[in-house]
């Protein structure tokens, strides 16, 4: 069908394209529920991490018997490129690092059946390995408080709260629901070893009685006994009044009360305590969520049970993961009202007329439907990178619609018929229109086609501009020449102001002799220059991606020594006193650094203890405050980035570094240290990723005891140990209301500044006699580290900072040390070279598309090369005022590229219909006075467009921005070289082409 046939059918069928317009109005509203919402784009995972507790282990029996056999079992497993491990006390870590292109489920095929063949071959007490994907950490999707002491109901309170757990858990997406400070009644047995010596029993017969007493039970209903009766024995021990009388049999017909034996109280666990927000105690609730489920709506829905459960319980959302997703929904909808508002009022000073400017407004919200259906269509989500994408693009969506109204106006000043306007004035753009949204499409091909790994990172971000410039296209050809005929008799009424023109013209004539007086020559000259002076005098910066602004900061806090929870307590509460008069808008909160494990404390100990800090204003006041109360003699504390999500999803971001692997660990760590000092001197910056703490381990060697009496009993003896650290939880005691019970050694009044002698710990034997460890046991000491780090199964640390050159004098004396150096200078040059060859087939896609457009093969030619002449200047402003660049600024420029061909390619038509052997004055006034109002409206409304993402960007957003920024640049170039540039350029070659 050609234009006219069409533009006929327009007029015939008015109202039946008017029904399908309507239709796909009304039809947007019923599929949105459609919508695929997610918190990220769907990347392919290229780390994954098997997490396994080996609890009561050091660090070195934990590297041996665990990482060790788990990295060569892994190693089998195809398309693994790195295998790290990382082993601590009581835990093992595994780091997979897939190859780029790997298959996933293959891969993961092959790694769910290795480890289910793991448990056979790990020793004994080994946890069941367990797999994560991006993070060796969990993060909850939302982080819940819910303050202490509301009421004095302590029952209505605890069924209000379990109300409000059970209701978390049933939302759909919630995987699980983890509950940290919650007020329990814990009450706990302190065995008096002092006392437990004077008596033939052990820990175990004691802990054993205790349990069994615990414990009531059914017989169920005896036939004979009593007719319908069940037969049920009551448990001696059922409530915490009952513990102290209940008497300990000594096995030789005495007995003796619990009382006499331990201390019984009751207390709360140091995570009950110390769990806090904004220094008041809280109850901490994390939620987790599937990574397929909608975040606005299970966020929505956990909001929604806050208000309809029990507003007494006064909870409050601490963190919120789609919080940045909402911040990206908000920016989306201020740069929609925005830039339609501004095209409207902008077409209409343009215009002179309201008719104009609504057809323009119209087509736009049309354009922006069609890409409703579209992102269905083809399955793209609505994501915290596409709704860049999609804010970036709607500056966009103006640039044909605008071109279509505007040259059926021109033609409705000379023609008298509307079907032969509204025709002539399609096919007078239609060339151009179609060139310039084909090659912006078409610019993204290699992009979002060729294998990378950031490939999946920006394709919806892509996908979603080409699809909009697409959306941009069909409402052009479709709803404004509808509309157009629809409202042609008020259109013909509109004029355009020559007044206003005259003035442009004016201004034009005068900045053009100038330009010309100037020179081009020297005007390229001056230019160079400028730039050359620029990259010599200023620092300029390539990066991969925009740096992301953390959300806030996480600091661990390790006690060193056997601090007291009372001190620990301490320490904490006059940090949040100090933290507050520092920064009073700083939010905080406290809780457990392991807050699964949250029973195996010790209830007058300190524990590792985590501070999430939100709104830090000042952090090196924040810093200093921490360095001066938590003393290295006492504590280790790290502080650390709470990274967006965003930053945790990127690829890899390469960085300098270098990683020194040698078979010997004590070697590898002083040579660590002696390369600090040297890089120290050096003034560089940086730092190893870890430096172990030294500990000691010792080992204990049962002597040869002829006397069968003297044999120790083992398990007395380890009991003894592990129960002065950490208290058994024996089951819970009470008919209504529920205690916990706890068995534990000398826990109460427990001096834990005083170090007990190893060898001064009693025990029994196996005659139930006490004796001393230092009696039938000798030890051996040796040295050891907490944390032990392997690769290939070397260990290793790795250097992370400045390393200006490899310098070889520092490794040549080290025998058996190996050094792998990585420069993020390199794979940064590599990336960007990588994307110009991108470039150049962009450039070849549009060669063939301008091609079967023109039907030539120089106008392309000519057409590409002042695109490259007009990237090339926008580069050069773009290192010169942003002092960076990066990925963002790269699509910006391959956004520009199709923008470029659209102003190209407009000219050249406009330049054609008038062109004689020589170019007057009054020519070129012709192609100004056609192409001021379409180029500045364009240019306008794009400009426009992309300022609110600009202004008002969001953290998180600094890839779009970076994009808005490089065409808030590129396209008032784009302006100069339509007006100034191409008369010269085409005057010059298209004629020797042609």
């Amino acid at each position: 069908m050609n234009v006219e046939s069409y533009v006929h059918s327009l007029f015939k069928h008015k109202r039946l394209y008017w029904v399908v317009f309507i239709c796909f109005f009304l039809a947007a509203f019923f599929r949105i529920p459609e919508l695929e919402i997610w918190l990220l784009p769907r990347l392919t995972p290229i780390r994954y991490y098997i997490v396994t507790e080996f609890p009561n282990h050091s660090a070195e029996e934990t590297d041996l018997s665990v990482s060790v056999p788990i990295s060569e079992m892994v190693s089998s497993v195809k398309s693994v490129k790195r295998i790290r491990t990382i082993s601590e006390h009581g835990k093992s870590v595994v780091q997979i690092d897939l190859q780029f292109g790997a298959s996933v489920s293959e891969f993961k095929d092959q790694l769910y059946q290795t480890i289910l063949e793991m448990n056979d071959k790990l020793p004994l007490g080994v946890g069941a390995p367990r797999l994560l994907q991006g993070e060796a950490k969990e993060r909850p999707f939302m982080e819940i408080l819910i303050p202490k002491g509301i009421g004095n109901d302590v029952t209505s309170f605890d069924f209000r709260f379990q109300q409000l757990v059970f209701q978390l858990e049933r939302i759909s997406g919630v995987t699980e629901v983890r509950v940290v400070g919650k007020p329990k009644h814990s009450a706990f047995i302190s065995i008096k070893t002092n006392v437990l010596d004077l008596f033939p029993i052990s820990i175990r017969d004691l802990e054993s009685q205790i349990q069994a007493a615990m414990r009531g039970g059914s017989l169920g209903k005896i036939e004979g006994y009593t007719k319908d009766t069940e037969l049920k024995f009551s448990a001696e021990i059922q409530s915490y009044e009952d513990l102290s009388q209940f008497p300990i049999h000594l096995g030789n017909g005495n007995s003796v009360s619990l009382g006499r034996l331990t201390t019984i109280f009751k207390s709360e666990f140091p995570a009950e305590k110390l769990t806090r927000m904004d220094g008041k105690n809280a109850i901490y609730i994390a939620v987790f969520t599937d990574s397929s489920a909608n975040p606005l709506r299970v966020s929505s829905e956990v909001q929604k049970k806050f208000q309809t459960l029990d507003s007494n319980l006064s909870p409050k959302i601490f963190y919120d993961a789609s919080n940045e997703l909402h911040d990206q929904i908000h920016q989306f909808g201020i740069n929609l009202i925005w830039s339609l508002t501004f095209a409207f009022v902008f077409s209409y000073f343009l215009y002179r007329s309201w008719v104009p400017a609504l057809i323009l407004l119209v087509s736009v919200l049309f354009s922006l439907v069609l890409f409703f259906h579209l992102v269905l269509l083809f399955s793209i989500s609505i994501n915290i990178l596409s709704l860049g994408g999609i804010s970036v693009g709607i500056g966009m969506l103006f640039d044909a619609s605008n071109l279509i109204v505007f040259s059926i106006r021109k033609k409705l000043e000379k023609m008298a018929f509307a079907s032969e306007s509204v025709t002539k004035g399609i096919q007078s753009v239609f060339i151009s229109l179609f060139s310039s949204s084909l090659t912006t499409i078409v610019v993204f091909i290699p992009l979002l086609v060729f294998p990378m790994e950031w490939k999946n990172f920006f394709f919806d971000s892509g996908v979603c501009i080409a699809l909009l410039v697409f959306c941009s296209l069909v409402s052009s050809l479709w709803i404004v020449p509808l509309l157009s005929i629809s409202l042609m008799e008020s259109l013909k009424k509109t004029a355009m102001n020559t007044d206003r023109e005259k003035l442009l013209v004016s201004m034009y004539e005068r900045t053009y002799n100038a330009w010309n007086t100037i020179g081009k020559k020297n005007a390229a000259v001056i230019l160079c220059c400028l730039l050359l002076f620029s990259f010599f005098v200023f620092e300029f910066k390539w990066h991969i991606f925009p740096k992301q602004p953390a959300i806030g900061f996480r600091m661990q806090m390790s006690p060193k020594s056997n601090l007291s929870l009372e001190e620990e307590l301490g320490v904490v509460y006059e940090l949040q006193s100090k933290m507050q008069k520092i920064d009073p808008k700083l939010s905080t909160l406290v809780f457990p650094l392991d807050p699964l494990d949250t029973k195996r404390q010790h209830p007058q100990k300190s524990i590792p203890i985590q501070w999430k800090l939100l709104g830090i204003e000042k952090s090196k006041e924040l810093e200093t405050l921490f360095v001066e109360l938590l003393p290295p003699s006492k504590w280790d504390w790290k502080l650390e980035p709470i990274e967006s999500q965003v930053s945790i999803t990127l690829p890899f971001i390469p960085n300098d570094s270098l990683v020194f692997l040698h078979e010997s660990f004590d070697a590898l760590l002083n040579f660590s240290r002696e390369f600090r000092k040297n890089i120290s001197k050096r003034e560089l910056n940086g730092n190893f990723d870890f430096l172990p703490n030294r500990i000691t381990l010792e080992e204990w060697s049962r002597n040869q005891i002829p006397i069968p009496e003297f044999i120790p009993d083992e398990e007395d003896l380890k009991h003894r140990i592990l129960y002065q650290q950490i208290p058994k939880y024996l089951g819970p005691i009470g008919d209504v209301t529920k205690t916990d019970l706890y068995l534990g050694m000398d826990s109460f009044g427990l001096d834990l500044g005083n170090r007990i002698d190893p060898k001064r710990i009693s025990f029994k034997t196996k005659t139930n006699e006490a004796t001393f460890i230092g009696t039938l046991f000798t030890s051996q000491k040796q040295e050891s580290y907490d944390q032990y780090h392997r690769e290939s199964g070397l260990f290793y640390t790795e250097w992370m900072g400045e390393v200006l050159e490899f310098d070889s004098s520092l490794f040549a004396m080290k025998n058996g040390l190996s050094v792998i150096q990585f420069s993020a200078k390199k794979e940064i040059r590599k990336f960007f070279l990588f994307l110009f060859v991108l470039l150049l087939l962009s450039f070849v896609f549009i060669y063939l598309a301008l091609v079967g457009i023109y039907e030539s093969f120089r106008i392309p030619i000519f057409y590409l090369g002042l695109s490259l002449l007009y990237l090339s200047v926008t580069v050069s402003f773009v290192f010169v005022l942003f002092r960076e660049f990066h990925l963002g600024h790269y699509i910006g420029l391959v956004v520009l590229l199709g923008l470029s061909i659209d102003s190209i390619s407009l000219f050249g038509e406009r330049w054609v219909e008038i062109r004689e052997d020589t170019v007057s004055s009054k020519q070129r006034e012709s192609i100004f006075r056609w192409l001021v109002w379409p180029i500045l409206l364009n240019s306008g409304t794009t400009l426009m467009g992309v300022f609110p993402v600009i202004a008002f960007g969001t953290s998180g957003s600094e890839f779009s921005k970076a994009i808005a920024l490089t065409m808030f640049v590129g396209i008032p170039v784009s302006v100069f070289f339509v007006f100034y540039v191409y008369p010269n350029l085409f005057l010059k070659f298209l004629v020797k082409i042609q």
